[in-house]
């Protein structure tokens, strides 16, 4: 049974998420390295989209509050590209560094 089925049998089902995979990053001088980033694929109506998660956000110098960027994307390589370039803008030796609980 593909995710499209599931989403006919059971009407109430507005989106289906699949875990591509995870990559994790080393980064130099980071207390709470590795960076890990969960790469989704979303399946619903409007077509099938793909986001990449990571562990941790970051809140940079003179910023309320911390970030991460969650932006859908058309390919897998978009999405870890968009996570990883949305920590690394914030990134300095001034950041503060959050875990995200229940990543």
């Amino acid at each position: 049974m593909t995710e499209t089925d599931l989403q006919r049998k059971h009407t109430r089902i507005s989106e289906i998420r699949e875990i591509i995979g995870i990559f994790e990053m080393d980064i130099e001088d980071l207390k709470n390295s590795p960076l890990k980033i969960k790469l989704i694929q979303i399946l619903n109506a409007s077509g099938d989209c793909y986001i990449g998660s990571a562990n941790l956000m970051v809140k940079g110098k003179g910023c309320s509050d911390f970030y991460r960027s969650m932006h859908p994307q058309k390919t897998k390589e978009e999405a870890l590209d968009d996570a990883v370039d949305g920590f690394f803008a914030y990134l300095s030796d001034e950041s503060e560094i959050k875990v995200v609980k229940n990543w």
